[in-house]
């Protein structure tokens, strides 16, 4: 807005600098006129003093001889004297007796001033002399006079105005000079400069009279703010032209809104005792909208139209509340409470509707002012999501089905290794929460093996940077250390924000890497079983010759040193014997003898007798429980392995230290998990376990301790078949053994023994030393398909007394039966050629001929020298030996199938 310059003089700068400098000199010198005049009427009293007291000495002594002498012509001619003086209105001599002489008075003057005269120097003034002798001192009376002060006062008023007079012409003269002054010196450059001002002049022009001045500073702090101003006019220009390009092209939806009336609803709602706003909102659904309704909506971008599908910016705004929807109102009361808590901001994911009617979801976010002022002007910006969310929607689909395929999932970066996914699974699997192994490493889960994770990442990246892909079987490791087998299938994948990835799919193969560890475990002990068990089929066959070779020569030698010899063979061929025994026990083909053993009875029966074996800097302690459950097992074939533990781990204690021998009672439930509830059935075990504190074995060879002919003992120490015959034992007899060992800390065996519920057949025993008498003439049926063995056997029965026949297969000798019966006892090999073996023709036999007991003879079936039992394959009459058997044990064993009562 322009404004006019003043036309009027008395309007103009100079004058008034003129009428404020005259009004200050005219106050200024009528103060300093009172303060003159006030001087002056000081000076005024003080010299009409002195003038009417020397008046008075004047007459003084005339007086004194008028009053001495009462000369009262004398005191006339005195009085008359005074009365010279104007100002003099009364005069009188009085004697000492206090009588006047001679007195005389006028009536005082009436003056328009006298009021001011009576003020300033009183009504009257009346001065006094006493008439005394200077000599003697006498007093002869008193003169005594009166002056009117108007008539003083007249003369001193005439001359305070002349002052008076003089000092106003003489302001009235300074006003117009200054006013003069003024204006050439102040006022006429100063409207020079508004008038140029007034006009828009950019630049202001300064005199050289005016360089170093105040007027020179104005003007040139104008050109130097009129410069800066156009600098900032220009600047502001282009910003508002390029905000206002950068509002209209955002794709952000923008607009700029007026909430003011906003303020002061919550502002009335405040006032009127509302404190919870957000229950006062809930309970009157209706507030809410009516309050949106009164936001105003001043500008909205393109990005907003587009948004809301309007096709003006008008339309918009007319048609607003249509783009609220059920959730919109539902974050609109949240705005409202933010506003009410005066938070900073607000920002709320919510979904809109289009002028269409379609649905968006949106970021809603706006700052939050302090003022109402503020308030007027709120820009408002709505991040258009939906997409977003329709992806994330399909993302979170997917991830549903990554996290439900049951693999775990890992997705890492190739260029760097680091993890940027994994699924529910993947992390159970390894033992992290959620989310834990992201930006990690991908070696960090894999266990270190003959390769650092970092070599097995680089092998498996380089594979999958050439090919594209890799597959196979990775060792990895979980969180609390526990190593596991996966089977990885990776791929890679191009992502348009990480780069190249690798997405790999990890099954957890433990299980199935144990099953068939086992199983190839199991199948090369069943290779080396069937290899064993042919071999000592066959090996005994040969130490049956030579030991029936043997016992056959002894019966015709008396040379002591010759039998020696002969006793010493026989003695090889029994244990040779023992070693096919220990190779049938290591394949689990050798026939156990089950009893009722109470494992503390074996314990302390072995401690008896134990002690010859260990040195003394190895201390033997037990602890056995006192209710422990009895178990059916081979006896001898359980004290082969306790000696064995035993025996082992004396060896693990060069240096001595404690063996421990502990049973107890457990029982396994059919919910346990772990290593035993695969490993055995549920129910009652009896524990035994066999402890050291030696060496300890090392991780890596740990699992190797059960293979067959596996031994860290120095050769000639050890045949490595020990604990495979243990393991074989125990896995025959239904039990279990397993192994836990610390470096430096010891190791444990433990031996788990199924319970028994019922009382085993205890096997017959007969000493060797009680032999029944010999059934001469017995008629005997010999099968066996070994000529060599054949030929002794029949031999050493002949010779005994019994008539034999022969036969080299099952089928000559079912022939032979059919054509004639007649016989006492039945002799067959196990594993003959032809279609009928050892136990078809002992069952035919039992089937066919009851009458005719049957004694089987095998390579493969252990029996002990002195023992024997009805086979569970046949009937009661029927008996099984063990190859090599000794002529005494072979007739003992015929004698009582022929004589069963004994």
């Amino acid at each position: 807005m322009k404004t006019s310059l003043p036309k009027k003089l008395t309007k103009s700068l100079s004058f008034k600098q003129a009428r404020a400098a005259v009004i200050t000199g005219f106050v200024l010198g009528i103060g300093f006129s009172f303060i003159q005049i006030t001087a002056d009427m000081r000076s005024e009293i003080e010299q009409i003093d002195e003038t009417f007291e020397q008046s008075l000495r004047a007459f003084e002594e005339t007086a004194f001889q008028a009053a001495f002498g009462l000369d009262t012509e004398l005191s006339q001619t005195v009085v008359n004297g005074l009365f010279q003086k104007q100002a003099i209105i009364e005069a009188e001599i009085i004697d000492s007796y206090g009588d006047v002489m001679f007195s005389r008075s006028r009536p005082p003057e009436e003056r328009s001033l006298t009021w001011l005269a009576d003020g300033l120097f009183g009504e009257v003034k009346s001065y006094s002399a006493l008439l005394t002798d200077k000599n003697t001192g006498f007093q002869a009376g008193n003169l005594n006079i009166k002056v009117d002060t108007n008539v003083i006062a007249k003369a001193f008023f005439r001359r305070s105005g002349l002052i008076l007079s003089f000092g106003i012409i003489r302001n009235v003269f300074l006003a117009v000079i200054l006013t003069f002054l003024f204006h050439r010196m102040l006022t006429k450059p100063l409207r020079t400069l508004a008038r140029l001002i007034h006009d828009g002049a950019q630049e202001l022009p300064v005199p050289s009279s005016h360089h170093d001045d105040e007027l020179g500073a104005i003007a040139a702090e104008y050109n130097q703010l009129s410069r800066s101003r156009a600098e900032a006019v220009e600047r502001l220009e282009e910003e508002e032209v390029r905000f206002r390009r950068l509002f209209e092209n955002s794709e952000v939806s923008l607009s700029n809104t007026d909430y003011s009336e906003v303020f002061r609803v919550l502002s009335k709602l405040r006032e009127s005792g509302v404190t919870d706003l957000r229950r006062y909102l809930d309970d009157n659904e209706d507030v809410a909208l009516n309050v949106f309704a009164t936001i105003k909506i001043l500008s909205v971008n393109n990005a907003s139209l587009k948004l809301f599908e309007a096709s003006s910016e008008g339309q918009l705004l007319k048609r607003a509340r249509k783009t609220l929807g059920p959730l919109t109102i539902g974050m609109f009361k949240e705005q409202l409470c933010a506003i009410w808590d005066k938070r900073t901001a607000y920002r709320a994911e919510t979904t809109f509707h289009t002028l269409t009617g379609n649905e968006v979801v949106g970021v809603i976010s706006l700052p939050i002012p302090e003022t109402e002022e503020g308030f007027r002007c709120i820009p408002v910006s709505i991040l258009d999501i939906t997409e977003f969310k329709n992806t994330e929607t399909e993302l979170t689909f997917r991830g549903e089905i990554i996290d439900g395929i049951g693999e775990g999932v890992q997705a890492s970066r190739l260029s760097d290794g680091a993890i940027i996914y994994t699924n529910t699974v993947h992390d159970t699997m390894f033992g992290y929460e959620k989310g834990e192994l992201i930006g990690k490493f991908v070696g960090v889960v894999n266990a270190p093996t003959e390769k650092t994770p970092e070599e097995v990442t680089a092998h498996i990246y380089g594979e999958i940077k050439a090919h594209g892909s890799w597959s196979g079987e990775v060792q990895n490791i979980r969180k609390d250390g526990s190593v596991f087998w996966c089977e990885v299938s990776a791929t890679k994948f191009d992502h348009p924000v990480h780069g190249c990835l690798v997405v790999s799919v990890q099954t957890d193969v433990t299980e199935k890497k144990v099953t068939e560890e086992k199983l190839r475990q199991s199948q090369r002990l069943e290779a080396i079983g069937q290899l064993t068990g042919g071999v000592a089929h066959d090996f005994n066959n040969l130490l049956a010759v030579i030991s029936g070779n043997q016992e056959l020569l002894r019966d015709e030698i008396s040379d002591p040193e010759q039998l020696k010899l002969i006793d010493a063979s026989i003695g090889a061929t029994k244990r040779g014997s023992d070693l096919t025994k220990s190779m049938l026990a290591f394949a689990r083909q050798s026939r156990l003898a089950p009893e009722n053993t109470n494992m503390n009875t074996l314990v302390q029966d072995t401690k008896s007798w134990i002690h010859r074996v260990l040195p003394d800097h190895i201390n033997f302690v037990t602890s056995l429980s006192p209710d422990l459950w009895e178990v059916e097992i081979d006896r001898s074939a359980a004290e082969s392995a306790v000696l064995n533990l035993i025996v082992n781990a004396r060896d693990a204690m060069a240096d001595g230290g404690q063996l421990s021998i502990v049973t107890e009672n457990v029982d396994i439930e059919r919910t346990a998990v772990g290593s035993l509830a695969d490993e055995l059935e549920p129910g009652q075990y009896v524990v035994v376990k066999v402890g050291d504190s030696g060496q300890g074995i090392p991780k890596e060879i740990l699992s190797k301790v059960f293979e067959p002919f596996f031994t860290t003992k120095p050769a000639g120490e050890g045949s490595g078949l020990g604990l495979s015959m243990i393991q074989g034992f125990m896995r025959q007899s239904g039990g279990l053994v397993q192994v836990t060992s610390e470096l430096n800390q010891g190791t444990e065996f433990t031996l788990y023994f199924k319970a028994c519920r019922s009382t085993a057949s205890a096997p017959k025993n007969v000493p060797a030393s009680t032999l029944v008498d010999i059934t001469a003439g017995a008629r005997i049926l010999v099968v066996e398909d070994n000529e060599e063995v054949l030929e002794i056997i029949t031999m050493m029965l002949r010779r005994t007394g019994y008539s034999v026949a022969t036969a080299n297969t099952g089928d000559l000798a079912k022939a032979q039966l059919e054509v004639n019966a007649d016989f006492d006892v039945l002799i067959t090999d196990m594993v003959m050629p032809g279609e009928t073996q050892g136990s078809d023709l002992a069952g035919h036999v039992a089937s066919t001929y009851p009458e005719i007991p049957v004694i089987i003879m095998s390579g493969y079936t252990e029996i002990d020298s002195v023992q024997y039992q009805p086979s569970e394959l046949a009937e009661p009459q029927t008996f099984h030996i063990t190859k090599p058997v000794l002529r005494r044990e072979l007739l003992s064993v015929i004698e009582t199938a022929l004589r069963p009562e004994v």
